[in-house]
């Protein structure tokens, strides 16, 4: 069996869009396209390669290679016009499609079809400490230029022969406000949000209750609303058709490039969608609630993933350093009164 083989059928059995039962997901994966692009990937480099003859040294000649080949993006530049820039491509990226590989490896195995994983006793080859975790968390200051990005109508300074010019102009990203609101107070996931409905909303108890079909870890969960995503939500719902079927946000597309212009007119760099649930459980371990409740907000089932997401902020560093700094003032005064040494 070469491997295009094995692929095409882990394709047909595994990688097919999510099938669920009595809200409980049995087949499928929520994010096939995702793995469909990995696959393709896998193909170009193993798809005529013998299963039974991928090694060790084949998938670190793959991994290399994916490393050093770039990742390509079209942006618009300052000018407004379209140019291809080129960064280095992730580690993580690498991996995921390394694991996907592995799977599939590892499921010729359980079938019969091969005898033994390269994988197996290869440490290394997917490194997952080796990942640059993203710690980015927005700031206040940082917020209110990026929901201000998100009006109705914008402000836009211009020269134009030598005058500066100050001008509203209509915005287009006005559908972004309340949903990066509803993401920074709730910690939601990016698919979460996109597929609520106003079913799952409960504006009299100021509840948004996830059915476990929407959540990535299939578990359900209820989050309570602050007083400013009750109000987005309420003045949303008032200008909706009032169906309980509707989307709460009716974006049915990604919302990728209308949020990265907003933050790049905002001039907020390096932040992504998904950090608005770092930023979310950031502040919620900063204002004192207990890690545990968070969890069981966030939707998080693993303490050590759930860590990833607690990023301290300045103001955050700040505070540890003065409350270890009074406690060593504290320790040497009573070690001087009691004129005997501080023990630890």
């Amino acid at each position: 069996m070469i491997f295009r083989e094995l692929a095409e059928d882990y394709k047909e059995r595994k990688l097919i869009p999510a099938k669920y039962h009595q809200n409980r997901k049995v087949a499928g994966l929520r994010s096939y396209r995702t793995a469909l692009n990995f696959l393709g990937q896998l193909l170009t480099h193993f798809g005529t390669k013998r299963v039974k003859e991928i090694t060790r040294a084949d998938i670190e000649k793959y991994k290399q290679k994916r490393l050093d080949a770039p990742v390509k993006i079209a942006r618009k530049n300052d000018k407004g016009e379209k140019e291809i820039v080129e960064r280095p491509r992730a580690i993580a990226s690498v991996n995921r499609e390394l694991a996907l590989l592995r799977t599939i490896l590892n499921d010729a195995v359980e079938n019969g079809w091969l005898n033994r994983s390269p994988f197996l006793n290869a440490k290394g080859l997917v490194s997952l400490a080796d990942e640059v975790k993203r710690e980015r968390i927005l700031t206040f200051e940082e917020e209110s230029r990026l929901l201000e990005a998100c009006n109705e109508y914008i402000t836009l300074n211009y020269e134009r022969n030598g005058k500066k010019i100050t001008a509203k102009a209509k915005s287009n990203r006005e559908h972004l406000r309340p949903l990066i609101i509803t993401a920074l107070d709730t910690a939601m996931r990016c698919g979460e949000l996109l597929t609520l409905v106003w079913r799952d909303v409960d504006l009299e108890n100021r509840e948004i209750k996830l059915p476990a079909f929407n959540t990535k870890t299939a578990k359900a969960r209820t989050i309570g609303m602050t007083h400013r995503v009750y109000d987005e939500l309420s003045r949303l719902w008032e200008m909706s058709p009032k169906s309980l079927d509707e989307l709460v946000f009716g974006i049915k597309d990604t919302v990728k490039r209308s949020f990265a212009s907003a933050c790049r007119d905002a001039k907020i760099e390096g932040f992504h969608f998904h950090d608005c649930r770092h930023t979310a459980i950031t502040r919620m371990v900063n204002a004192g609630l207990p890690p545990m409740e968070i969890m069981k907000i966030s939707g998080h089932t693993q303490w050590t993933t759930f860590a990833r997401y607690v990023n301290p902020n300045a103001q955050t560093v700040r505070k540890i350093a003065d409350v270890l700094s009074d406690y060593h003032a504290k320790a040497n005064f009573e070690e001087f009164n009691q004129d005997d040494k501080f023990v630890n």
